[in-house]
């Protein structure tokens, strides 16, 4: 079969004139030109496109109102992300221990099974007590000088207190400067216990008021008077 050709367009002129014909012979209400037919094409077109925008926006305010987020309705949303704070939070500080023990015969500390290095009072210089309760703790404390001196002892470093049986807030063990060593250390004047530079923080952090502390060996029963063993004098003054 012979293949079917397509109808031609009509120019413009053409169609002019089958508009007018139309109109002379009443089918036509109004005769109207190229132009305007091209005019109508042109304002149909925009308001397709003005319904499918509008169209448009009405469902992307729905995804906003419903998810809260602008995009395509079918596109699944990521729920959003928690934000961190970046300020580091400060650790806890570790809950003090319960009970340490002081032997003054093989001059050890010990807290939870790990033993410390000290040095410990001479005899006319004793702790006087067997079991005592930690009262307070001092980074720096000092500790009144000899009596009628009207000075003050060196500054002792991480000091821990007790209550005596007098209700007196007396030393019970401080640290060693780093320049310092036992050796140093004129014992003769102490009457407290006395732990190196390297474990005295260690130490003084791990104990704190209400921590009981054992005292064993051998303490003499007399003691030399403050004169003599400042450190058993009681706490009082700057600290």
């Amino acid at each position: 079969m012979p293949e079917e050709q397509l109808p031609q367009p009509l120019t413009e002129s053409e169609l002019s004139a089958r508009f007018h014909r139309l109109a002379e012979a009443g089918m036509a209400p109004v005769p109207i030109s190229g132009a305007q037919v091209r005019g109508q094409g042109v304002r149909r077109r925009r308001n397709r496109r003005a319904a499918l925008s509008t169209a448009a926006l009405a469902a992307a305010a729905l995804t906003v109102v419903t998810t809260g987020v602008l995009g395509s309705p079918a596109e699944p949303t990521a729920p959003p992300a928690t934000s961190a704070s970046r300020t580091p939070r400060p650790a806890p500080s570790p809950a003090p221990v319960q009970r340490v023990t002081v032997d003054l015969n093989s001059e050890v500390l010990d807290v939870r099974g790990k033993g410390y290095g000290i040095a410990v009072p001479l005899p006319i210089c004793p702790i006087g007590e067997t079991r005592v309760t930690v009262t307070a703790k001092y980074p720096t404390l000092t500790m009144p000088g000899p009596a009628g001196s009207g000075m003050a002892s060196p500054l002792k470093r991480w000091a821990v207190t007790f209550t005596d049986r007098d209700h007196h807030e007396r030393l019970l063990f401080w640290a060693l400067d780093r320049s310092d060593t036992f050796v140093s250390v004129d014992r003769n004047t102490s009457g407290a216990i006395v732990l190196p530079y390297e474990t005295g923080k260690e130490v003084y952090d791990a104990v704190g008021p209400g921590t009981q502390v054992d005292i064993k060996g051998w303490q003499a029963a007399n003691a030399q008077p403050g004169s003599v063993c400042p450190d058993r004098r009681p706490v009082s003054g700057p600290r």
